[in-house]
């Protein structure tokens, strides 16, 4: 891990990727908490998300296909200036204009994942494939670490000027993170030895269509897709339910449900730096099948807990607990990805992942809509436990029978770690 530190591109890459979550955090916080306050209305509050949701999916595969088309560290650079330039319509005060926060929301989810398709992509021609794990899992730290300055950092500004601070405060975010992209890019493109210029002989929607053939055609990415999906439907079961079990199971009100949210990411951070220090030591595939695993097991303990226990400190406790396995998943998949896909279809290949993840999950939560009220919620978080369990047999027993597929020809630059 300290290797990787010691590489300057991928330290600005990093922590570029950082500033961006938690720019997408103080939207993802703040948006919903001013809807929500300006109509009172639970539906329209959720529009907001699902208009996230669609636009992931539907247009996801081909923000990652301009990935492929593009110089990635000079897509996510115009990426992160275009999310800065989004935040303008909500300098104002767009209280009877709710579409405009739609917009904007749907604007960023497409570029939040057309950044993170192009970064994904581009983290192999920045470390050697020996630390693309380890590579993988500080990236992940992102996540919560964004989640625990931005989701704080949301709640407060929202309630201070509208939707003003928000608009500032993330669109700073997103300008440093186009500032240290330009760094990192310099950075990188000096220590390679063989720089690449992406294809651009074919047309966008051919070199579109290739890319999904490909994919369906590589059986190590169908069963890591396959996986994906099924981690997808049970985490949207579990964003629209966990508060549901907080109320119904444990008696408990909103404070609790905002503290066992947050405490995830303490979580996530100890499980990025854990894979981190360890992750060269155990498999992608291995990585994936431990990660669902042990996040089914302490799930099925915590929905099963009321029969013994309501005590919120022993909630909290596994909710810390339960914020590991997923850096070591994501990990995992990504490192999954990155090893079986040339490097001219990574773009398109981490597109397909984000899709077809939204998709999934936008499954789950539909589900979770039309079953919560009328079984048993620890019933239905029991299936989504055991969603979990079938992701994680998914990679272990799909992915061993499959040789790890490594491209004849894979157009990498050669970065200088060591």
């Amino acid at each position: 891990m300290v290797t990787l530190l010691r590489h300057r591109g991928f330290v600005l890459i990093w922590a570029a990727g950082l500033f961006s979550s938690v720019a997408s955090w103080l939207l993802l916080t703040g948006l919903p908490i001013y809807v929500f306050g300006v109509t009172g209305s639970a539906l329209t509050t959720s529009a907001v998300f699902l208009v996230e949701l669609l636009c992931g999916i539907t247009l996801g595969s081909f923000a990652g296909a301009l990935a492929d088309r593009f110089d990635r560290f000079r897509l996510m650079g115009c990426v992160a200036a275009l999310q800065a330039a989004v935040m303008i319509p909500l300098l104002g005060q767009p209280d009877h204009h709710l579409w405009v926060i739609s917009l904007v929301a749907g604007a960023q989810a497409v570029l939040t994942q057309t950044f993170d398709s192009a970064r994904n992509a581009a983290l192999p021609r920045l470390v050697e494939p020996a630390h693309l794990v380890r590579a993988n899992s500080v990236i992940a730290l992102n996540m919560s670490v964004g989640r625990l300055i931005g989701g704080s950092l949301g709640g407060f500004a929202i309630t201070r000027d509208g939707t003003r601070y928000l608009a500032v405060g993330a669109a700073v975010a997103f300008v440093t993170t186009a500032a240290l992209i330009a760094a990192g890019r310099r950075a990188a493109h000096h220590a390679a030895a063989e720089p690449t210029s992406p294809d651009r002989t074919s047309s966008f929607l051919t070199a579109w269509r290739a890319g999904l053939t490909s994919m369906l055609r590589n059986r190590t990415v169908r069963m890591t897709l396959v996986s994906v999906a099924l981690g997808g439907v049970a985490q949207g079961l579990f964003v629209v339910l966990f508060v549901v079990f907080v109320s119904r199971a444990l008696h408990a009100d909103g404070t609790l449900t905002g503290v066992l949210r947050g405490v995830q990411a303490i979580g996530g951070v100890a499980g990025g730096l854990i894979v981190g220090v360890l992750g060269a030591r155990l498999s992608p595939r291995l990585l994936m099948s431990l990660g669902a695993t042990t996040f089914a097991l302490i799930s099925l303990v915590i929905w099963n807990g009321p029969a013994v226990t309501r005590q919120p400190e022993w909630y909290i406790g596994l909710f810390i607990l339960v914020g590991a396995p997923g850096i070591a998943y994501a990990s995992g998949a990504f490192a999954q990805i990155q090893q079986s896909v040339p490097d001219t279809e990574l773009g398109r290949a981490f597109g397909v992942y984000f899709a077809i993840f939204n998709a999934a999950q936008g499954l789950g939560m539909a589900a979770a809509g039309l079953l919560g009220d009328v079984l048993s919620v620890v019933l239905v978080l029991n299936v989504q436990a055991l969603l979990y369990l079938a992701s994680g047999a998914v990679a272990y027993v799909g992915l061993r029978s499959v040789r790890q597929q490594r491209p004849a020809v894979r157009q990498r630059a050669t970065a200088g770690v060591g």
